[in-house]
């Protein structure tokens, strides 16, 4: 079985080339460590996510502003508490479902945040508040340095929700990916069904990586989001 520091090598190699930023790769560091939560050891920090969901959700609400962002959260946290380890939260629609409630957590905690203070700082509040939450407590410590150094020292600093959407959807995706190529494999298409994939869908999804990787740089400098169509966001 792979280990956290490995999905964490993974998670900053696939997100690299498309997003050299780093806020993303914090963020793709965190979706390849949040989808182990559903895993029996994890409860406690699932528990704690479910609290900040709830009452992310209050705060949102006394404020104005769209109080789902924290209901998602709270979802989120129990779907991966009465889920089964590699189930769906390891699936597609499981990664899927992950990515868009965290990426409403990101934008809610954004919005919040940049009312008192700038952008620099609202991105540490941020990746620090999920680091802390998420990673294992073995690597919060240095994961928690390189972000406030390279938050303070980066010249491209910038918030897009589509990015930060995409870069944890490929942090999640990396873990699912690594995990493919373990011998108990994984419930790819949970709850469709339960039947579990391994090497061939690990290498098929490879390929898909890779040929993203190459259109982006061949076609588009790099730029991932072009390929899509929302070259105009940037």
């Amino acid at each position: 079985m792979p280990s956290y520091k490995e999905h964490v090598l993974v998670a900053i190699i696939m997100v690299f080339p498309f997003f050299p930023n780093i806020f993303y790769i914090a963020l793709a560091v965190i979706g390849a460590s949040i989808i182990d939560m559903d895993h029996k050891v994890n409860q406690k920090n699932i528990t704690i996510i479910g609290l900040l969901g709830v009452i992310l959700a209050l705060i949102l609400y006394i404020f104005h502003f769209p109080y789902l962002v924290g209901v998602l959260i709270a979802l989120m946290a129990l779907l991966f508490y009465v889920s089964k380890h590699r189930g769906l939260m390891h699936s597609i629609i499981g990664i899927v479902f992950i990515s868009v409630c965290v990426t409403f957590f990101v934008f809610g905690a954004h919005n919040l945040i940049t009312q008192y203070t700038n952008l620099r700082v609202t991105l540490i509040i941020i990746s620090l508040i999920l680091g802390i939450v998420i990673l294992n407590k073995k690597i919060v410590p240095i994961y928690a340095f390189l972000i406030i150094i390279g938050l303070i020292f980066t010249s491209n600093l910038g918030f897009d929700i589509y990015y930060v959407a995409l870069a944890f959807f490929l942090g999640c995706l990396s873990h699912v990916i690594l995990d493919l190529f373990t011998p108990s494999g994984v419930q790819l298409i949970n709850p469709v069904s339960s039947v579990k994939f391994k090497k061939r869908a690990g290498f098929t999804l490879l390929a898909i990586w890779v040929g993203c990787v190459i259109a982006s740089v061949v076609l588009y400098g790099n730029n991932f989001l072009s390929i899509i169509g929302f070259s105009n966001l940037l």
